[in-house]
């Protein structure tokens, strides 16, 4: 038995030393795959759809960075949402968002420093703008598969032509898409699919108008569709019956009922560069590539008029307005007003100098007066003239922010008219507030 299990043993070992150096089956390599791009927001306006995406910045299994060199954005047009996995049969590319290149665990090459002048950081958010054309309007169908057709069936077809079903134009929306595609070329998950309505935007707000009240500009402008069309979107107030009957039930829900009534309003700003700001770093994008555009004001509104606050830095403002129907994903605005442009500059000087006195005292005259409560107040300038002598000296150079000046250059009993001026901080040239003047005789 001792034998017999020493013999077994030597088998065994042999067995192994003569497997050892033989290569085994070869190993599927590992692939990570970037998680779906994902669309935050799609907003219509006119005929433009500006459409945001997120970049990722891990894999579906969690890992970093995000294995995507760049994005792909598909549009489709139909009644109902497209299947996935016939999107890219059904629409077409819209646009490709570059990504720069991150750091990949297998690359040994050394750490790689994301280039933000090639592609959109991961974990950025990238606008890009799809143009519809009177084609993209349509609804489009997938394509037909390559390949023989089978006899029977293309027969069938060449006897009896199907028409395409008539669809209703208020009913279609446009659908979009993202997919990741690695350095490999490899696409990763689609994300979930984001839609706007096809349905008739608003009428372009023909005429807008801005003026300076104050330290604020005022926006105004014309009703969407002029003042007819206004009149035509109110909606009128639902007379009472002369006889009591039960309400009828409503047919349609809050979330399905289409936008009626009169349009609201979004408003825009334009505002020239910033002279003493640095220049962004520009990103490498799509040629589609759009800012998103934000509104002033927070939610849409119904009022005809726009006002705000601005600075008098002599900046260019130019403002323009679009009409609003619908809400949240069903959103759809008109097309820009034209723009009403201005430079808010300050005209407006500070109030007069009030309680001014003038005390002589033994070869001087001391002046006083109540401050001014301009927040842009720069100081006071003090003139002076002697009598019979019209022309004015200016005792102040630069103008001075107490509220008092003793003058020390007097001569006794000569008569002296002292002008005190209120001055701003406005460049290059201040404005000036009204003349308090007063005569007094030196000792």
């Amino acid at each position: 038995m001792r034998g017999l299990r020493v013999s077994a043993l030597a088998l065994v070992v042999a067995a192994l030393a003569a497997s050892c150096g033989k290569k085994g089956p070869p190993l599927l390599p590992y692939v990570r795959q970037a998680a779906a791009p994902e669309v935050t927001s799609a907003l219509r306006v006119g005929d433009d759809v500006y459409i945001t995406v997120s970049v990722p910045t891990a894999n579906v299994d969690g890992s970093t960075p995000a294995s995507v060199r760049l994005i792909e954005v598909w549009g489709a047009t139909a009644a109902t949402p497209p299947p996935q996995s016939q999107f890219t049969t059904m629409g077409a590319l819209v646009a490709t968002i570059p990504v720069a290149r991150y750091a990949d665990p297998s690359d040994r090459s050394g750490t790689v420093v994301p280039d933000p002048k090639t592609g959109a950081l991961q974990g950025a958010s990238v606008t890009v703008r799809d143009s519809l054309t009177a084609d993209e309007m349509q609804p489009t169908s997938a394509k037909a598969p390559v390949g023989k057709p089978d006899s029977a069936k293309a027969s069938a077809s060449a006897k009896a032509p199907s028409a395409p079903a008539a669809v209703d134009p208020s009913a279609l929306h446009r659908y979009y898409m993202t997919i990741p595609v690695s350095d490999r070329q490899r696409r990763g998950a689609p994300s979930k699919l984001v839609d706007v309505p096809l349905a008739a935007v608003p009428e372009r707000v023909a005429f807008v108008s801005a003026r300076m009240d104050g330290r604020k500009i005022v926006v105004e402008w014309e009703p969407s569709g002029g003042v007819f069309g206004f009149l035509l979107g109110r909606a009128l107030p639902v007379e009472r019956s002369p006889v009591d009957e039960p309400p009828a039930a409503s047919t349609t829900t809050a979330a399905t009922a289409p936008a009626s009534g009169a349009p609201l309003y979004n408003v825009y700003r334009e505002i020239a560069p910033d002279p003493l700001a640095l220049p962004a770093i520009a990103a490498a994008s799509s040629q589609s590539a759009s800012d998103p555009e934000r509104p002033l004001n927070p939610q849409p509104q119904a009022m005809l008029s726009f006002s705000e606050e601005v600075p008098f830095d002599e900046r260019w403002r130019c403002y323009y307005v679009r009409a609003v129907r619908g809400t949240g994903a069903q959103r759809v605005e008109s097309a820009s007003s034209n723009r009403a442009c201005m430079v808010p500059v300050d005209t407006e000087p500070p109030a007069k100098v009030t309680n001014l006195l003038a005390t002589p005292e033994e070869g001087k005259i001391t002046l006083r007066w109540d401050p001014n409560g301009e927040e842009d107040l720069r100081g006071y300038v003090v003139l002076r003239s002697a009598a019979g002598d019209d022309t004015l000296q200016q005792l102040t150079t630069p103008p001075i922010a107490k509220t008092g000046f003793t003058d020390d250059t007097v001569m006794p009993g000569q008569t002296y008219t002292y002008v005190v001026h209120a001055v701003d901080n406005r460049i290059p040239v201040p404005n000036v507030s009204d003349p308090e003047p007063i005569t007094v005789t030196a000792r």
